[in-house]
């Protein structure tokens, strides 16, 4: 993820992910303290894909 990581961006990510994959919630979705990564890494589990796996399909966006 190239961009800067704000809110704005996060909430424009988060629509497109949920469209792409109906299977994340709000909840999933949710920038909780923590890093960046730590959001990715749990995205990507709950997806069933590696963390690089997500961020391609992140940069695809």
């Amino acid at each position: 993820m190239s961009n800067e990581f704000d809110n704005v961006y996060w909430n424009d990510l988060k629509i497109k992910l949920k469209k792409k994959y109906s299977n994340l919630t709000n909840a999933d979705l949710q920038f909780r303290y923590g890093t960046q990564d730590d959001l990715l890494k749990m995205i990507a589990h709950k997806l069933g894909k590696t963390k690089k796996e997500l961020q391609l399909v992140i940069e695809k966006f």
